[in-house]
């Protein structure tokens, strides 16, 4: 176990990434001793120079070089825990938790199995429905196409392993399937939709905002896992995005997400859940209704710290540390006394601090 006045090095990767900057953030406000290593592929982005030590690292798609880097990093600054701040690191981050737990490094990720379940909405409807965990219908797009009637819509069209919102479309009606091409690798889910919105069916108006997808009363429900499968303690918002990025965050004690998230994540935590994991959906005329379950912090990461649930301080103290849950738990609040607004900031940087990671010529 770690001595708490000895620094601890952590490492936070796509820091440029909505998660990876609350990550940072949330760190910042840690009631520990910290020196952060910021990772990205872009030396531009900004939460790099939020940390005391920042590199530039290969994109994941070139996986060998990217864990050579991470490994020559963790090496270099002896970094006792690396958290993911991007989801398509999740799966590569996850496969290579032992060989880095052998260079003295812990990285805050569930296993391999968890990963693949939680990336794939289409798996992840069909175990948690016959789990009886209420999830948005959701199927293969060429399946949809042959089954689908006009009140089939509208409907959802996604990523299959998608995040943010990027590549989310509403589909309103058959023809619009045209733009698909057979063999997409995209699913479909069911348009789910909001109890307040007081609607029985919903016109492609109701749905968006201009060209913007409409992301009122979002709902996430989010925990972390102990290594024992200890669930700590839960918390619930209610927000509105835009674009994929919580723009309104309002927590809330409503008992119905709560007692949600007590039967979600034992179910998830015996499927081999570990360290962060949130649930995203909306409170339909049936109740809580989800349509994705992320094995990581949220954009909202610091957002919480500062509302007193640092969880991504609480994970360095479960996982490095070796503090019993309950020790952990106990310095985790719900703060529902108040909502985070959040507007467009900006942080200035020396130039001397970019031209050690870009060359000039790339400059923007």
């Amino acid at each position: 176990m770690m001595v708490q006045s000895i620094t601890m090095n952590v490492a936070v990767t796509g820091v440029g990434a909505t998660a990876g900057l609350g990550i940072v953030r949330a760190l910042r406000q840690a009631d520990l001793p910290l020196r952060l290593l910021g990772l990205d592929a872009d030396a531009w982005a900004p939460a790099l120079y939020l940390c005391d030590a920042q590199a530039v690292v290969p994109r994941v798609s070139e996986e060998d070089r990217y864990l050579e880097a991470l490994e020559a990093l963790i090496r270099r600054h002896r970094i006792d825990a690396l958290i993911p701040g991007l989801d398509v690191e999740l799966d590569a981050l996850s496969r290579a938790r032992d060989r880095f737990r052998s260079l003295g490094c812990c990285v805050i990720v569930g296993p391999p199995e968890f990963i693949g379940f939680a990336g794939d909405k289409e798996i992840t409807y069909r175990v948690l429905r016959d789990k009886g965990i209420p999830f948005a219908r959701t199927q293969a797009i060429d399946d949809f196409r042959r089954s689908c009637t006009p009140a089939s819509f509208p409907v959802i069209v996604k990523p299959r392993g998608g995040a943010g919102s990027v590549g989310v479309t509403v589909l309103c009606g058959p023809s619009d399937l045209e733009r698909y091409r057979p063999g997409s690798d995209d699913i479909v889910q069911e348009y789910l939709i909001p109890a307040t919105w007081g609607l029985k069916t919903l016109t492609p108006a109701d749905a968006m905002r201009g060209e913007r997808l409409r992301q009122d009363d979002e709902v996430r429900v989010q925990t972390l896992i102990a290594p024992s499968g200890e669930i700590l303690l839960i918390s619930a918002n209610i927000n509105v995005q835009v674009r994929g990025t919580s723009m309104r965050v309002c927590p809330t004690n409503d008992p119905a997400l709560l007692d949600f998230g007590q039967r979600a994540f034992p179910v998830l935590a015996a499927m081999g859940a570990v360290g962060p994991c949130n649930l995203q959906g909306r409170i339909t005329d049936a109740g809580l209704v989800l349509y994705e379950v992320n094995a990581r912090f949220t954009g909202c990461a610091a957002i919480h710290a500062t509302m007193g649930h640092n969880e991504c301080e609480a994970a360095l103290r479960l996982f490095v540390l070796g503090e019993s849950p309950a020790s952990v738990a106990s310095r985790l609040t719900n703060n529902t006394g108040a909502v985070c607004l959040r507007y467009l900031t900006e942080t200035v940087v020396p130039c001397a601090s970019i031209d050690g990671l870009v060359s000039p010529d790339s400059r923007g």
